[in-house]
């Protein structure tokens, strides 16, 4: 496993490698304790961009980015973004996600509506997928209204929301909504569970044994998520692990981005190799040598190349 210089120097800074661990409390209550280091080291908020929290169902709330200086001049593309966290952790406070979302919004420019969608095990998986189809129908309902163009809807996520782009984009096409989104930005996302994947990907699915010792997230780390969210009771549920799903020829442009250090990198590897095959239009941006979630840690300079790079990604798939 290759780790660049960069990296390298960030875990001789913290004195140990960072790894997640412990019961899902426990990651829990560590992933809001990074939430707040990070966030005391990012800088102040674009104050012309605005931000509001709207609780769209008994259980469902969203966070909505506007950019004032690119609207009401015209309206903007409009994304559904859903955070990471491993089904089991994570908000659209974490300081990290809010960050990302507000570049986005700023660069794109685009209305962007984060979706704070419950949590496992409280509420088991697939229950994620549903909260971001509800929240992708609430803003397509509202598009106009909150300033967005209705032929120019996609939907992102990062780590399991990544996978969440995609499942809930084959719910939608399911529900006869094919034609309400253009788009789907998947970075670092989580498609297969280890102990199911189909022969079809093998070859190509090598991560968890070349990446097993990876920074932050390894293969131990994964195996402890999917014991505690359910993922292991639903290994061949094509929701939860999208790349098992039939009816990729059906997706629109998709990007994907992957870690090089990251034992979750052909997840996305494999989706990306298949929609190839199938002739959608689709693009795979992998970064060497850098592990799961690299771009939220304000030290390594990479993740200011990697924002741009899904800014980039976002208009490929909008065309």
């Amino acid at each position: 496993m290759h780790l660049t210089d960069e990296w390298l120097a960030y875990e001789k800074q913290l004195g140990a490698r960072p790894k997640i661990s412990g019961t899902w409390q426990e990651i829990r209550t560590a992933y809001n304790g990074l939430s707040k280091v990070i966030g005391s080291k990012l800088p102040p908020p674009d104050l012309s961009l605005l931000v509001q929290d709207i609780k769209i169902s008994g259980h469902v709330s969203v966070r909505i980015y506007t950019p004032t200086q690119a609207y009401p001049r015209r309206a903007l593309p409009l994304g559904v973004y859903a955070h990471g966290g491993g089904f089991i952790a994570g908000s659209v406070d974490a300081s990290f996600e809010d960050y990302t979302c507000r570049y986005i919004s700023l660069n794109t420019p685009c209305i962007l509506v984060s979706v704070d969608f419950r949590l496992a095990p409280e509420y088991p998986v697939p229950a994620q997928v549903q909260d971001v189809v509800e929240a992708f129908q609430w803003a397509y309902g509202n598009c106009e209204g909150l300033g967005g163009d209705k032929s120019k809807c996609f939907l992102i996520g990062a780590s399991v929301g990544g996978g969440l782009a995609l499942a809930a984009a084959h719910r939608l096409i399911e529900s006869g909504m094919q034609s309400s989104f253009v788009g789907i930005v998947a970075l670092a996302p989580i498609t297969l569970h280890p102990e199911h994947v189909p022969d079809e990907f093998k070859d190509d699915f090598v991560a968890y044994s070349e990446n097993a010792d990876g920074p932050l997230i390894d293969r131990a780390a994964m195996y402890n998520f999917n014991a505690q969210n359910g993922c292991d009771e639903m290994k061949d549920d094509p929701y939860v692990f999208p790349a098992l799903h039939t009816g990729k020829a059906q997706l629109p442009p998709v990007y994907i981005s992957t870690c090089g250090a990251d034992p979750l990198r052909d997840d996305g590897t494999v989706v990306y190799l298949a929609l190839q095959k199938l002739g959608i239009k689709s693009t795979l941006k992998n970064y060497h040598g850098l592990p799961h979630f690299f771009w939220i840690f304000p030290e390594i300079q990479e993740g200011d190349n990697f924002r741009a790079d899904t800014v980039d990604g976002i208009h490929f798939v909008l065309g």
